[in-house]
């Protein structure tokens, strides 16, 4: 899915993936370094457990996600690239799914996004 990630000047439009398994939502530092984003004041690290250990990253501020219609404001996302060669660059995670209504569907293989 596609979203759109805004800073306080600039904004971008990204790949994206849901994973119910992330607490924090995740992109890379080439778009927060793009996006000019701040650090999150109350919460300027957050330690990660990846598939190579433990690791610490920043966690900044996006000042606007756009997923599916849906906007979502202030939120702190994990500074961190995802390895190549994955397609993907932004993880949804539950900081944001906590926000608005996620529906998922397995026997129809589809899920919806929704303002709660």
């Amino acid at each position: 899915m596609r979203v759109k990630l805004e800073g306080k000047r600039f904004r971008v439009l990204e790949d994206a993936l849901i994973d119910t398994g992330a607490t924090f939502t995740v992109i890379p530092p080439a778009t927060a370094d793009f996006l000019e984003l701040e650090v999150n004041r109350s919460l300027p690290k957050a330690i990660l457990v990846t598939a190579s250990g433990l690791i610490e990253a920043p966690v900044k501020v996006i000042e606007r996600l756009e997923v599916n219609g849906i906007e979502v404001e202030k939120l702190p996302a994990v500074i961190h690239k995802i390895p190549d060669p994955s397609p993907i660059k932004v993880l949804l995670g539950m900081n944001l799914i906590e926000r608005v209504k996620l529906t998922i569907n397995g026997k129809q293989n589809m899920f919806m996004i929704e303002d709660p």
